[in-house]
């Protein structure tokens, strides 16, 4: 006669693969986030290659972010579509750790499905909000989980732009300058306002006006806007959970916390938080690409962000707390 498992061995058989379980499975998640990771910084890495590819052949000059051709309200062109034949590869543009699988155009053709890409669930067509004529589209990669770092691809979208084109030799620290970084993931720091556009081709600044005030556009910053300021991360702020006490920082990654449109108006909120826990992968000045920790690339000691604004003229940056240029 066969002997059977009596109830409180089979209990105990369940409770030891219960625990192995509880053990492992983090274990395995972790694996798989790092491999995310791991490919999230090849992806990088080859974009800041094509980049430096594409400078070479441009006289040492960056890209700007998005131009209008022939200097005109025709198509609308973004940097990742002029980097693109150094790259080859649009799904290089899609980091695997996107939990939306990156970003469609802000104005897309939809009789064509933005040419087979689709777009986010969360995401819409953004034509009219942008003020595009019928048939005018912005021309960008099908779909882009990372965003340009506005002091040094900067929005040079026709002559009557006050703003810059970059000369590569003009950047004081290119192996610690952010160029590109990870865009985010959330709706409501994408879009403007509620009904707004998705401002997936625009570029971000990590810099502030005086007094912590959002910078942007395609002009030069007025007398009353400086000093530009390095944004600080400590201090008291509106941001909420993870952020708080993160100074303006930590109001600006707020956005990823909201359920609603509202709050900081500064183009950083455009980047990410933190794809990979507390950082990102990020392609520097010199075509390298490294993780940091988000917070750590505020330090004004090394600030990553641009030492100038060398798109919006050169304008120095500086310590708010001590009024020192950024180091």
């Amino acid at each position: 006669m066969k002997k059977a498992f009596t109830l409180i061995e089979l209990l105990v058989v369940i409770a030891i693969i219960a625990i192995l379980a509880a053990i492992l499975f983090p274990v395995f998640a972790q694996a798989k986030q790092a491999a995310k990771k791991t490919a999230d910084l090849s992806n990088t890495k080859q974009i800041g290659l094509g980049l430096q590819l594409y400078i070479a052949d441009s006289d040492d000059i960056f890209p700007p972010s998005n131009h209008r051709e022939n200097n005109s309200s025709a198509n609308e062109v973004h940097w990742s579509w002029m980097v693109l034949p150094y790259i080859k590869s649009e799904q290089l543009f899609v980091s695997p750790a996107d939990s939306i699988g990156g970003w469609a155009p802000g104005c897309f053709n939809e009789a064509n499905n933005n040419r087979g890409f689709g777009k986010p669930g969360i995401q819409g067509n953004g034509c009219v909000q942008q003020g595009y004529q019928a048939g005018v589209y912005t021309l960008q990669v099908g779909r882009i989980s990372y965003v340009a770092n506005q002091a040094i691809i900067g929005r040079k979208r026709q002559d009557s732009d006050t703003a810059n084109v970059v000369s590569a030799t003009s950047i004081d620290g290119v192996s610690s300058t952010i160029l590109v970084a990870p865009a985010t993931e959330k709706q409501f720091c994408m879009q403007t306002t509620a009904g707004g556009e998705f401002r997936s081709y625009r570029p971000a600044f990590g810099i502030g006006r005086s007094g912590q005030r959002d910078l942007s556009g395609s002009s030069l910053p007025s007398a009353a806007d400086l000093p530009l300021e390095a944004l600080t991360v400590s201090g008291a702020n509106t941001a909420t959970g993870k952020w708080a006490g993160k100074g303006t920082v930590g109001q600006v990654f707020d956005c990823e916390l909201r359920t609603t449109n509202g709050g900081a108006t500064h183009t950083l909120r455009y980047t990410n938080g933190g794809r990979f826990d507390q950082g990102n992968n990020y392609v520097f000045a010199d075509s390298s690409a490294k993780f940091r920790n988000t917070l750590q690339t505020f330090d004004v000691r090394n600030y990553a962000w641009g030492k100038q604004a060398y798109s919006l003229g050169g304008s120095v940056v500086v310590d708010p707390a001590t009024g020192f240029p950024v180091n």
